[in-house]
C-alpha cells in the first residue's frame, strides 16, 4: 500500500451523523448531526476539512452462489472488539490479467420489465441486436465478478478492462474500465449478495468519459442511443463511481439502471444542462464533471424511462425530491475515494479528493431508509415501512408491481459502465475494499 499511498489517496478521519428528520405534511426534510465515528479511506498525507454549512440553499472457501447467498460472515475473532472489519480487498497487484474468457451469444437475461428483451421493450415493438456477454469470477475466493458487453465478439477483453500502471504511480496497478464504443459496457460487483451491515470503499479517478461542453462530448461522433432509445446518444456520457443495486448488477440498456438503484454516487457529462452543481455559495446551471450523490424516492412518481426521482445531497443538505443536484465538480487526472456505507437504518454516501468548487474536503451525507422510504430498502426477509409500498404497476406491466409487501430486493455494489446504448471513455479504480460490523 505505500507506494500507492503516494499517488493521491486520502486518509481522513471524517465524522459520522446523526440524520435528524422533520416531518412536514407528509414528507421529509434531512439535516446532519455530526458525531464522532472515525473512517479510513486514504492516504496519511492530507486530512480533509470537514464540510461546512452552506451558505445557500469466514470468507467461504469456494465460489458463492450468485444472486442467492450473501456474502459469508468469517464470525467473530476472540477478544475482537466491536467494530468494521475488512472481509475483502482488491488492490488489482497479484492479477497478472483477467485470462481469456470467451464471449458468449446474448441470450437476453430476464431481470424484469425493463431488461434489454423486457415486456416494457416489447410493448413497443423493440427488439435487442445481436449481442455478446461475458462473465468472468476473480479475487480471493472469486468475490468479485467482472460482467463484460459487446455488440463485436472480436473486441478484446484487454481492450474493455485491463490491469496496467497507475496515471500518477506507475509502480502501482490499478484497473482500467474502457468502453471503446458507446455499444461496450463492463462493470465489476460482487459475486454474491451483501450482508446485512457493510462498508464499501473504492478509489476512482482518471476518467475520461465526456466533457459536458458540447460538440462530440467524449464520442467519435454520429452514435446512437438505439434501439431501447432514439436520438443522439453524444448528449451525455459518465460512467458510475460506485452503486448499489436491488438485483444483480450487468450490463444492460441505460433504461434498466433507472429502475434498480438504491444509492449511487456517479458523474453524467451533458449538454444542454439540465442539473446544477453547487459552487459553494449557490446552484449553478452545469453538465460539466458534476459528482451526484443521490439515493431514490421510493415515494415519489415512477417515470417509465427514467425510474424514480432523485433524493440528492448537494449543499450540505439532502435537496427536495426531484432536483437534481451535484454536490460538486470532479477534476482531470485526479483521484477520489467515495465509500457507501449501510447500517442498521440507513446509509451513508462519502466522496473524498480535490474539487473544482469546494478544493480539498469530504462530502458526507446520511439518510435513513425507512423514514425517506429509499427505493426497495428492505432485502429479502425483511419488512418495508407501509408507507412505502406499492401494489400498482406501470401502463401494460401488469404483473410487475412497483413494491410488493410480499417481496425484498438483495443489494449488490457496482462501479464502471453499465450502459448499453450510451457512454464512451475510460476510467480507473484501485483499491476495493468491502467491511462488515463485527459486535
Amino acid at each position: 500500500m505505500s507506494d500507492r499511498l503516494r499517488g493521491g489517496m486520502i486518509r481522513w478521519f471524517g465524522s459520522a451523523g446523526v440524520v435528524m428528520f422533520l416531518v412536514v405534511g407528509c414528507r421529509l426534510s434531512f439535516t446532519a448531526t455530526p458525531l464522532e465515528d472515525p473512517e479510513d479511506a486514504g492516504s496519511p498525507q492530507t486530512n480533509p476539512p470537514a464540510e461546512p454549512a452552506p451558505s445557500n440553499p469466514n470468507p467461504g472457501t469456494g465460489t458463492p452462489n450468485p444472486g442467492t447467498d450473501p456474502v459469508p460472515d468469517p464470525g467473530a475473532q476472540p477478544g475482537s472488539q466491536p467494530g468494521w472489519v475488512t472481509l475483502y480487498e482488491e488492490n488489482f497487484e497479484s492479477l497478472a490479467d483477467f485470462g481469456a474468457p470467451t464471449w458468449a451469444r446474448d441470450t437476453y437475461p430476464d431481470d424484469g420489465p425493463f431488461s434489454d428483451n423486457g415486456q416494457f421493450f416489447r410493448n413497443q415493438g423493440i427488439t435487442p441486436p445481436t449481442a455478446y456477454r461475458l462473465s468472468h469470477p476473480f479475487g480471493k475466493d472469486g468475490w468479485l465478478t467482472l460482467e463484460s458487453y459487446s455488440r463485436d465478439p472480436q473486441t478484446q477483453l484487454n481492450q474493455l478492462a485491463l490491469l496496467g500502471a497507475d496515471p500518477d504511480v506507475p509502480s502501482n496497478r490499478v484497473l482500467r474500465l474502457r468502453s471503446i464504443r458507446h455499444t461496450d459496457a463492463t462493470i465489476v460487483r460482487p459475486t454474491a449478495a451483501l450482508p446485512a451491515r457493510y462498508r464499501i470503499t473504492v478509489r476512482v479517478g482518471h476518467a475520461a468519459f465526456g466533457d459536458g461542453l458540447g460538440g462530440n462530448n467524449g464520442y467519435s461522433g454520429g452514435e446512437l442511443a438505439e434501439p431501447w432509445r432514439q436520438g443522439s446518444a453524444t448528449s451525455e456520457n459518465g460512467y458510475y463511481w460506485l452503486s448499489i443495486l436491488d438485483g444483480v448488477p450487468r450490463p444492460h440498456n441505460n433504461v434498466y439502471i433507472h429502475h434498480h438503484r438504491k444509492v449511487t454516487v456517479d458523474s453524467d457529462n451533458h449538454y444542454p444542462a439540465w442539473m446544477e452543481i453547487f459552487d459553494g455559495r449557490s446552484f449553478v446551471s452545469s453538465g460539466r464533471h458534476p459528482v451526484m450523490m443521490f439515493a431514490l424516492d421510493g415515494q415519489g412518481a415512477t417515470e417509465p424511462w427514467t425510474g424514480k426521482p432523485f433524493l440528492s445531497y448537494s449543499g450540505g443538505t439532502w435537496q427536495p425530491s426531484g432536483k437534481i443536484r451535484a454536490v460538486d465538480a470532479y477534476k482531470d487526472r485526479t483521484w477520489y475515494t467515495v465509500v457507501i456505507t449501510r447500517d442498521l437504518d440507513g446509509y451513508t454516501l462519502e466522496v473524498s479528493g480535490s474539487f473544482e468548487y469546494g478544493g480539498l474536503r469530504t462530502y458526507k451525507g446520511q439518510i435513513r431508509t425507512a423514514d425517506a422510504c429509499i427505493w426497495h430498502y428492505n432485502r429479502p426477509g425483511e419488512t418495508a415501512r407501509s408507507a412505502c409500498l406499492d401494489e400498482t404497476s406501470l401502463p401494460g406491466l401488469a404483473g410487475f408491481p412497483l413494491w410488493p409487501a410480499n417481496q425484498g430486493w438483495p443489494e449488490y455494489f457496482m462501479f464502471g459502465d453499465p450502459h448499453s446504448n450510451y457512454y464512451e471513455g475510460q476510467v480507473h479504480y484501485d483499491d476495493l475494499k468491502l467491511e462488515i460490523w463485527k459486535d
